[in-house]
């Protein structure tokens, strides 16, 4: 990349070419103000707040839309452009009711608050609008109050870019533009005009035109607790930041550091959000019929002995261990020592699909341990993304933004394998259509023309054409090219999809020691956690192969359940899909709703919500990140993982782990050595 000189300020500075004049003077130490500007969006240029004098340009222009030239020469607060901003902030503050500011939950970190304060605004007198002066809280999530409407255009931007919805349109004259969704030629509901609520709005808003519906009220700005921490809704695991007041969570946010494109989804923002929840109070036990409260020893103990029980007289394979794949790495790790070393046995599922865990033992051999795959932010910058699979948008909605932000506003080529016509379609795409259980025959194709070999077989078996397989081909073979491979692929993948899907990633220079382009999506939360550190029935810590000495699935545990073969099971979280299955004679759920344990089940304990717990996870992407606790635990819903050290101490083991710590030191003794 060329280097430019150039002088802002009077400071000599060297910035990459293509760099904007805002952002090569904030690197350089030197503040420009902004208010439409934000730096995970494309500059919008609308407020004017960040005007600059350049030597040889007769009238001001914007910095955060301009890129920096050689020799050029900036002065970025003349008594002229400081009087120009205060004019524009004028402006805003006319159509503003900056009345409000004394009750107004984004006070204290509102832009243009602030943006007044710096330039000692004179508060001019309110312009009369027609304008709604009622607040919008027309769906659960996400309130509009359009008097405090900025016109910045920060929401239309973020949400044409990343989820692709169009929800906003700026309409009217004057001052009377208003910023509304609209649909059809009509203003109309959000939801109407297709908002997905993933909040991306409201994350940008610099102003309080757009809050979640639990902020009002809730505390000011800097009162409130800001944890970082990890999104468990999906295996993407993307970094949030979670915002409470006392013991309860206000909002979910991306971090101020984070990465460009760190967004997070409907699922991350408003997960928790649900009007329909019904948490546990307490540890409850079936008798007669019907629930009883119990005290959380009585629960433990229960449990402990009705499993120990089952193992003596039918023996440890007629107990399971399964796991909702939320769970930490500590807790993962604890789970299914407790599962082979007390109870001994191999029936452990703690949130691993079995295709996707022999495709990433797979990958891990290929690669070699501590290697990182494709993320979100790096598939912003990918030549061609070859997706795999269909319901990305329903599953994984991040790497969905991803691939849409590159193949619409990037220059990725998208290639679709298996997946029907996308509704938010791409500008560089090929469609490969096939045969319904196909994809083997494309991924077979394609690695056949990367190797030069005749492709006409295996585009008859898929029912494809050559001619697509070879373009497909050729965006595989990009140097900077990544594969994202959808949870759906899995749900039906035998040996030969799997060995397809790597064979084609190697011969593409995707797959390799040391490097990994390829993405595999789990519709579990922390698989890639869970099975490296021994969470799958065929997996031991730090993939240990069990070599024949593996236990059941979770599918095969129902069915063996049905079969009368498997008597007992200790779930932690949703472990089963619907009821309890029949002939299992015992059944202990840990969990925090009511609704994910079946209701018949024999003991239910409190989990710990998201924003409770403190833990490590791994992402689909190999990077182990840290959750942090919002919110703590009361006395009725113990931290899980000493919950798991209570069960194994009532079974007769006394674990020495005085903290998390301890845990993660005797996992990476175990996963290392």
């Amino acid at each position: 990349m060329k280097t430019v000189n150039l002088q802002i300020d009077g400071k000599k500075i060297f910035a990459e070419e293509g760099t904007t004049i805002l952002e090569a003077a904030r690197q350089n130490g030197i503040d420009i103000p902004t208010l439409c500007y934000h730096p995970r969006l494309a500059p919008l240029g609308h407020c004017r707040v960040c005007i600059v004098d350049v030597e040889g340009i007769e009238k001001p222009i914007t910095s955060c839309d301009n890129p920096v030239a050689e020799g050029m020469v900036v002065e970025t607060s003349t008594p002229e452009i400081q009087d120009m901003r205060n004019q524009i902030l004028v402006l805003s503050l006319a159509t503003h009711p900056y009345k409000d500011c004394l009750t107004c939950e984004r006070t204290g970190t509102c832009e243009l608050q602030e943006k007044s304060y710096q330039y000692k605004v004179d508060l001019p007198e309110q312009l009369d609008r027609d304008v709604p002066a009622e607040e919008k809280e027309d769906n659960p999530y996400i309130v509009r109050d359009e008097e405090k409407c900025i016109l910045c255009g920060r929401c239309v931007q973020v949400c044409r870019t990343n989820p692709g919805c169009d929800v906003y349109e700026i309409v009217g004259n004057g001052v009377n533009t208003r910023v509304v969704p609209y649909k059809d030629g009509k203003e109309v509901s959000m939801e109407e005009a297709g908002c997905i609520f993933c909040g991306q709005c409201v994350d940008v808003c610099p102003v309080a035109a757009l809050t979640e519906t639990r902020r009002a009220s809730a505390g000011r700005e800097w009162e409130l607790s800001h944890v970082p921490g990890i999104c468990l809704e999906c295996s993407l695991g993307c970094s949030l930041e979670r915002q409470a007041a006392g013991d309860e969570l206000i909002k979910v946010t991306v971090p101020d550091e984070g990465e460009k494109v760190s967004w997070i989804c409907q699922k991350g923002k408003f997960g928790t959000h649900k009007p329909e929840a019904d948490p546990l109070e307490g540890p409850m036990q079936l008798e007669g019929g019907s629930y009883k409260e119990v005290a959380y020893d009585d629960a433990v103990k229960k449990t402990a002995r009705a499993l120990l029980e089952i193992k003596d007289k039918s023996g440890p394979e007629a107990l399971a261990v399964l796991a909702s794949g939320k769970q930490s790495n500590e807790e993962s790790y604890l789970l299914q020592k407790l599962a082979r070393s007390i109870l001994g046995t191999a029936n452990v599922d703690l949130g691993v699909e079995k295709a996707w865990g022999q495709a990433y033992q797979s990958m891990y051999k290929i690669t070699g341990p501590g290697v990182c795959g494709p993320t979100p932010a790096t598939m912003q910058d990918c030549d061609a993304i070859i997706v795999i699979g269909t319901g990305l948008e329903e599953s994984h909605p991040v790497a969905a933004f991803a691939v849409q932000q590159a193949g619409r506003f990037g220059d990725s080529v998208v290639v679709r394998v298996g997946e029907e016509k996308d509704r938010k379609s791409v500008w560089n795409e090929i469609y490969i259509d096939c045969k319904p259980g196909a994809e083997a025959a494309v991924l077979k194709g394609i690695t056949a023309s990367l190797r030069g070999e005749d492709t006409s077989k295996p585009a008859k078996e898929a029912g494809t054409t050559v001619e697509k397989l070879t373009s497909a081909a050729e965006q595989v073979a990009k140097m900077n090219s990544c594969t994202v491979v959808a949870s759906s692929f899995f749900e039906n993948a035998d040996d030969a999809k799997i060995e397809a899907l790597l064979e084609m990633a190697r011969a593409g220079g995707q797959l390799d020691f040391g490097r990994s382009d390829l993405l595999l999506l789990s519709r579990y939360s922390n698989a890639a956690g869970a099975i490296v550190l021994g969470g799958s029935a065929s997996f031991g810590p730090g993939f240990v192969a069990l070599n024949g000495k593996g236990g059941l699935s979770r599918e095969e545990v129902v069915s063996a359940a049905r079969d009368g073969k498997v008597k007992g099971a200790f779930v932690f979280g949703a472990g089963f899909d619907g009821s309890r299955p029949d002939g299992l004679d015992f059944l202990a759920v840990s969990c925090a709703d009511r609704s994910d344990a079946p209701g018949n089940s024999d003991v239910v304990i409190p989990a710990q919500l998201p924003e409770q717990k403190t833990g490590t996870f791994t992402n689909s992407s190999g990077q182990t990140c840290v959750n942090g606790a919002a919110l703590k635990s009361g006395p009725e819903r113990p931290q899980d993982w000493k919950l798991i050290c209570d069960l194994a101490e009532a079974m007769g083991e006394k674990w020495n782990y005085s903290s998390l710590d301890d845990v993660r030191e005797e996992m990476q003794g175990l996963i290392t050595g």
